[in-house]
């Protein structure tokens, strides 16, 4: 027992020698970010741009050889990302499903225990969220030829809410297949149903009821799409993007009732974008940041994004995706004299009508209102030992003078 604490306490001073103190109180934010951006001279990056560069880069640190194996290469849609195996998300052969009970006997049972050859491959991983591991999975926009094995990963994991981050289509290019339709559409055993479908100015979302046709078990699950952001530029209108967020957490089990998530193997928040990683490492990073600001109101980017770094190749790799991260923390939580003021976030709120008869427990859940009960306290974090990933980044992608992100009015 004390030698691991020992190691923690070890592992904490080398991380605070190598990186330094990147936590800050939301009190001081707006001082402190400002700082950040000064520049002493023109040619020097600025602090903020320094912090960027100092963020390991985790490239390669662990293997993926799931993903790239033979038979798997063209279920992935961009050949630079592909998952871990450590973290990656199997998804079990239809027929092991008998197998499985209700409630899995242990720990032991998860799922790193499904031996490889059991297990279908997907381009997705498991994300560590502000709650501990498998918080969320990111996944890449479905192919033409995953979309029934997405699903049957959605089923699996009991996801709640899907967001998905861009268009169908950039131009004549493929971002991610329609893996959904009007009315009933039939994926390799699973039923999904569009039940309703709600657009506002930068997010519509759609409601579907997935059905097993054996077990006829069904799950209702939401679908966000943020229609306002490609690929390497910024969300156009951040504020309803984390809007959206505030809407999405109605939807997602309260705390208490994931405590039981280790068991269960569910993972109520699944993220994708067209490769996984590019917009998607963002909204991750933006969601867990968010939930500290409310619980403890401060925000650690660089621990957040690190962390982000070793899940998944990709995450978060440019300055200007980084710089987002603060400025829209900090437009949040405006600052008004010494106080933080959350901005309210009642403006936009998308609602479903609900024309369709639905139960009044139904209309309740599409309907949201924006009072998110508070959660309990945080968890210890995982000890995760950093020595095996001490590559620095080279500081290629720095842009000193790229755009700034918006500010929001």
């Amino acid at each position: 027992k004390h030698q691991s604490q020992y190691i923690l306490i070890h592992q904490a001073l080398v991380e605070y020698n190598q990186y330094g103190e990147t936590e800050v109180n939301l009190s001081e934010l707006h001082s402190c970010l400002n700082g950040l951006k000064r520049k002493d001279h023109p040619s020097e990056p600025s602090p903020l741009e320094a912090e960027f560069q100092r963020l390991p880069s985790y490239k390669g640190w662990r293997t993926q050889n799931t993903g790239n194996r033979e038979e798997n290469k063209s279920k992935n849609r961009n050949a630079n990302i592909i998952p871990y195996d450590f973290n990656r998300v199997p998804i079990r052969h239809e027929d092991d499903c008998s197998k499985e009970t209700e409630h899995d006997s242990d720990e032991s049972s998860d799922e790193d225990s499904d031996c490889e050859e059991s297990s279908k491959y997907i381009n997705a991983s498991f994300i560590t969220g502000y709650w501990g591991p498998k918080a969320m999975i990111a996944t890449q926009g479905p192919l033409q030829e995953t979309i029934s094995d997405f699903w049957h990963m959605v089923f699996q994991r009991k996801v709640k809410v899907i967001v998905m981050l861009t268009e169908l289509k950039e131009g004549d290019q493929e971002l991610c297949a329609q893996y959904w339709g009007e009315g009933k559409q039939t994926y390799d055993g699973l039923e999904v149903q569009m039940a309703d479908v709600n657009s506002g100015p930068s997010y519509t979302i759609r409601a579907f009821d997935v059905t097993h046709l054996k077990t006829k078990e069904t799950q209702k699950v939401f679908q966000y799409q943020y229609r306002k952001w490609s690929g390497c530029d910024v969300p156009e209108t951040p504020k309803d993007l984390v809007n959206m967020i505030v809407n999405i957490k109605q939807k997602l089990p309260a705390r208490s009732v994931t405590e039981d998530n280790r068991r269960s193997r569910s993972v109520p928040l699944l993220v994708h974008c067209c490769d996984g990683s590019q917009q998607t490492g963002v909204f991750c990073a933006l969601m867990t940041l968010l939930e500290s600001a409310e619980i403890e109101e401060v925000i650690d980017v660089f621990q957040v994004v690190k962390s982000l770094r070793r899940t998944r190749l990709g995450m978060v790799s440019t300055f200007e995706h980084y710089q987002f991260l603060y400025d829209t923390i900090a437009s949040t939580y405006p600052a008004q004299n010494g106080q933080i003021k959350k901005n309210s976030q009642q403006e936009d709120k998308v609602e479903f009508c609900s024309e369709v008869g639905k139960s009044d427990q139904e209309t309740d859940l599409i309907t949201t209102d924006l009072a998110t009960p508070l959660p309990e306290e945080k968890e210890p974090p995982e000890i995760c030992d950093d020595s095996k990933a001490a590559d620095s980044t080279k500081g290629t992608e720095s842009s000193t003078n790229g755009p700034t992100t918006p500010v929001l009015s």
